[in-house]
């Protein structure tokens, strides 16, 4: 008895805490960024008139479980041309998406290699279209759309950020360019509320997540047997399909989802919210912030929603510790197996197999428990930060141990950049060679600093065999072929204006740095990057292009065995010696083809604003030999 009314207290308790502390305020904000986003959205479709869409409100906000304060609102931007086109096509992803064929001559831009329709370009120019709008699309009285910080347009991979910002001159607007980033599926605005009350100056995240509706009947996967009244709506609304990854769309059930919500019992929505708030409170105090990436709030709903139709599932105030002693059990037994299935698609599981940060979320769902239960916390956080740390190791040697090893087996690096390439904004910088690679791909100064001016000489071998490579791997004719003459030539220029500015007329002996040693060093700056707090939140996500099932080679398996029971400093001490090994092993025309690849990536994506910069350069005849 005493300990059911512990638990009743413990649920009172959060659900103060998830509620709005100004509802009517709430209620004004999102009414302010409806309008915002249909100001955008017109503006939108008069710079691509294809982009014609429907609105759809989807997210926390909108089916009633938002906790805390009104700070994101979810879009979903229903491209009305392509309503039931597209073919769809089994994913390599899984049965929760699909990829996607369209016979449609007006989007073929938009295609990739494979004759796919392809969300990662398709969400760019998005992106460029939404950036281009705001400065024209009426804001709404006290909202403050957050502009570029003007050292990133200052950086060295500017090019890229000012083509992604749509600005294809590199020209920055005096009054700064106000500009969306990409999360995920979604391309993401940051909005300053300024109207004074309860939420002033509050910072709102607004996701706009492009989506294609689809009929149920063309869905090319098994949709579990639900309930009667369920799969009548469904047929109904059908389906969204909303970029996933570089080629793949995940299957959105969230207008069902919402219509559901809508008429679940009141004791749903608490449980919800409650759930959502007591994992933000646990994961603060195992000092790993807030952030909903680790465990989403969609595996929560999903184990809700089967309980909703649970006919011995009472809902009473009463009654809702139980529900969420239940939900919780089941959320850490999923964790543990990792397996917790889609409540519309049951060969869809939710989790990834072999994903390292299960112990991360095992240990919060089992402290959300204590907590509910009134037990004593068996996790610290000096416990949890090494926890972290140790998969920060693992991630990290499952990313470089695929990225070596298909390189090693003759696979195409391509493949494996464009996976690691979905957000070019998120380009990680560099530890040691950031200074460098800072004034060598610098495209607004010619000047060299000593210590970048000896590395360069001392490299000088690589740079020119890795130019010729790239040409061979470009179109002889090609625009991209081009660029990379000039880039090329313009480095140059850089050498020589230094060597005339300190008077060097003679080729000195000069130790050509080897090939494998350069290769080595930047894979374990990569390395180190990674597992520090700056460098992780750069290079945090690139281990998601890791394919799922990827079985990690021999090499390294010692090295995961030893982190996990030894500790994360062991575990990359050795991971680095290791990795030396490894390296030993690859021939240089693989380390050269691997980084062509990878550098050929980044000159398609910001090829309009290379153009624009590298146009001065004149084209003599170059040879490379």
């Amino acid at each position: 008895m005493r300990l059911t009314f512990r638990m009743s207290e413990v649920v009172e308790y959060y659900e103060q805490q998830a509620k709005f502390e100004d509802q009517n305020e709430a209620v004004k904000i999102r009414l302010k960024l409806e309008r915002l986003v249909n100001n955008i959205l017109e503006q939108v479709k008069k710079r691509d008139n294809r982009f014609q869409s429907t609105l759809i409100y989807s997210g926390s906000v909108y089916e009633g479980v938002k906790v805390h304060q009104p700070d994101e609102f979810d879009f979903m931007i229903a491209l009305d041309d392509l309503r039931n086109k597209p073919k769809l096509c089994t994913s390599d992803k899984g049965n929760g998406y699909v990829k996607l064929v369209l016979d449609e001559s007006g989007w073929k831009e938009f295609e990739d290699d494979e004759g796919f329709f392809n969300p990662n370009l398709l969400s760019r120019h998005f992106k460029k279209l939404v950036n281009e709008a705001l400065s024209d699309a009426e804001i709404p009285q006290d909202l403050v759309i957050s502009k570029t910080n003007q050292d990133l347009l200052d950086s060295t991979w500017a090019p890229v950020y000012f083509t992604l910002l749509g600005n294809s001159t590199g020209k920055d607007n005096p009054a700064g360019t106000m500009y969306s980033e990409t999360h995920g599926p979604a391309t993401t605005l940051y909005i300053r509320n300024q109207a004074g009350g309860s939420y002033n100056n509050l910072t709102i995240t607004v996701d706009l997540t492009l989506s294609l509706e689809c009929q149920v009947s063309k869905l090319p996967v098994q949709l579990a047997n639900l309930p009667t009244s369920v799969d009548n709506s469904l047929n109904k609304t059908g389906v969204h399909l909303v970029p996933a990854g570089f080629d793949s769309w995940r299957i959105s059930f969230s207008v069902i989802e919402k219509e559901i919500l809508s008429t679940a019992p009141g004791g749903f929505k608490v449980c919800f919210r409650v759930i959502k708030t007591m994992r933000n409170t646990i994961q603060e105090r195992l000092g790993l912030g807030q952030s909903t990436s680790l465990i989403p709030s969609y595996l929560f709903k999903t184990v809700l929603l089967s309980e909703i139709f649970r006919k011995d599932r009472r809902w009473q105030d009463g009654d809702l510790h139980q529900v969420l002693d239940d939900v919780l059990a089941l959320i850490l037994q999923g964790i543990e197996q990792e397996n917790i299935t889609s409540f519309f698609v049951p060969g869809y599981n939710l989790l990834s197999t072999g994903d390292h940060e299960n112990r991360l979320r095992q240990c919060i769902l089992k402290e959300m428990l204590n907590d509910l239960r009134g037990l004593e916390k068996t996790h610290h956080s000096r416990d949890v930060k090494e926890t972290r740390q140790q998969i920060r190791v693992l991630e990290m040697i499952d990313l470089l141990d695929y990225v070596i090893s298909s390189t090693v087996s003759g696979k195409d690096p391509t493949t494996v950049w464009n996976k690691i390439f979905v957000n070019v904004e998120t380009i990680p910088q560099s530890h040691k060679f950031g200074h460098f690679w800072n004034q060598i791909t610098d495209l607004n100064s010619t000047e060299l600093d000593d210590n970048t001016y000896n590395f360069l000489v001392g490299i000088w071998n690589t740079v020119e065999v890795f130019f010729k490579r790239l040409l061979t791997h470009l179109p002889v004719q090609g625009e991209l072929n081009v660029l990379a003459q000039k880039f090329y030539i313009r480095t140059c220029e850089k050498k020589k204006e230094y060597e005339k500015k300190h008077q060097i007329t003679s080729k000195c002996d000069v130790h050509q740095i080897p090939l494998h040693q350069l290769a080595y060093e930047m894979l374990h700056d990569l390395a180190e990057c990674y597992t520090d707090d700056v460098g992780y939140a750069f290079w945090s996500k690139l281990h998601k292009g890791v394919p799922r099932g990827y079985k990690s080679s021999e090499f390294f398996r010692e090295v995961t065995e030893v982190t996990v029971n030894c500790g994360s400093e062991t575990g990359f001490a050795m991971f680095k010696e290791r990795m030396k090994q490894y390296i030993s092993l690859v021939s240089e025309q693989v380390l050269i083809d691997a980084m062509v690849n990878y550098i050929r990536q980044i000159f398609y994506f910001a090829r309009d604003i290379l153009k624009s910069k590298l146009d001065y350069v004149k084209m003599p005849e170059l040879d490379l030999d």
